[in-house]
């Protein structure tokens, strides 16, 4: 007798089967052959990094939304502000609603030019209860060693809207208390890379893996038809020895080219399941032992059925509804399915689906089959 995998499921509850498929459609994934992926998609040269930066300003314009009095560091930015302007007001006569405090908030991508505009991020530091209609003012934003790489300024656009009428309606769409101004800064200064004045430059996965470094070093020196011009260091870098190209290419075009090429990564078998919306998603490498599931499907459903109680004849009594709850227990069927060969996440999703089996039984399982030790990969839950 041949050795055989099943799987015994009791379902449990009936769900709509637009639904069924939506969810476990995610989790079909057929295992397909090795695709060639280009280098730039998964690495990047080392040292390229962007640059956060953070400024502190002010937004003006605001219908009435902006700080309270109660938010300090407002009124003493506009009074220095006023001041540096030569008009001096005393901080007691400040009671401006229309000004917010905010933080500006970028990136900074590498080889950025000075006089490039960049987006910002406009985020509300104090009480303001809206962002919408503000304009920031000019704001110097800088990066982490302290110096200034970029000034912003513009109106904002949150995306939405807050509108209360006295107290008594509230109508609130999106987050207004931020906002986002589309090349709303421009770079003053150059953030400086040296990365290109050496001949020796390497690579960075952007998901560290002996078998991916290894298998990309090996594809550049066949591509490029020179031994040893590139080498796997570990999991996430692979070097690259611009000398040993032997031609007059700039690191630019050596780069552009070493990038553009294809090879076989290799990644982690991952299960990742999102329990509170039923979502799942599997890789077509996942594998599955020969496994036995029993997945309960007892059905309790308590329902009220309220009587009417009428009062006697000529009597005061009222008529009153008396609730009458009962209980219905049910236990439907077993159900099995056969699975036969090495059995993949995909086709337990459709042997599950085919029986109706709901998402979030099908989690169930999954996480049933890990503890059990027959799931061959890292099961994630978000």
């Amino acid at each position: 007798m041949s050795k055989s995998r099943f799987t015994k499921i009791v379902l449990s509850n009936n769900y709509s089967p637009l639904l069924l498929a939506a969810a476990v459609v995610l989790m079909t994934i057929t295992a397909a052959p090795a695709q060639q992926i280009r280098v730039k998609d998964v690495a990047s040269v080392t040292g390229l990094e962007d640059v956060q930066l953070l400024g502190y300003g002010l937004v003006v314009g605001l219908s009435g939304t902006g700080d309270r009095n109660q938010t300090i560091f407002t009124e003493q930015t506009i009074v220095n502000m006023l001041k540096n302007m030569g008009i001096e007001l005393p901080e007691k006569h400040i009671r401006v609603r229309n000004v917010a405090a905010v933080m500006v908030t970028g990136h900074l991508t590498p080889f950025r030019r000075k006089g490039t505009r960049i987006d910002v991020t406009v985020s509300s530091m104090g009480d303001a209860t809206s962002l919408e209609g503000g304009t920031l003012i000019l704001t110097p934003i800088q990066g982490p060693d302290g110096k200034i790489y970029a000034s912003a300024q513009g109106p904002l656009a949150t995306g939405g809207y807050d509108l209360r009428d006295r107290g008594l309606t509230h109508i609130k769409k999106n987050h207004v208390t931020v906002g986002r101004i589309t090349n709303g800064a421009i770079v003053q200064n150059e953030y400086k890379f040296n990365i290109l004045d050496g001949s020796n430059l390497s690579l960075s996965l952007h998901a560290p893996d002996f078998t991916s470094a290894v298998s990309m070093a090996q594809a550049i020196n066949i591509q490029y038809g020179v031994a040893n011009l590139a080498k796997a260091l570990d999991p996430a870098t692979v070097e690259l020895n611009m000398e040993l190209a032997g031609d007059a290419a700039s690191a630019a075009e050596f780069i552009s080219r070493v990038e553009n090429m294809t090879f076989e990564p290799s990644s982690q078998a991952r299960v990742v399941i999102n329990e509170r919306t039923g979502t799942i998603v599997a890789g077509g490498t996942v594998r599955i032992s020969q496994v036995a599931v029993t997945h309960g499907g007892v059905k309790v459903e308590v329902v009220n059925l309220p009587e009417v109680i009428q009062p006697r004849p000529f009597s005061l009594g009222r008529t009153e509804v008396v609730p009458n709850p009962s209980m219905i227990v049910e236990e439907k069927d077993a159900e099995m399915v056969v699975l036969d060969g090495n059995t993949t996440v995909s086709e337990l999703a459709q042997a599950l689906n085919s029986l109706g089996v709901t998402p979030r039984d099908i989690i169930a399982i999954l996480q049933a089959i890990k503890e059990a030790g027959a799931l061959h990969a890292n099961l994630i839950v978000l």
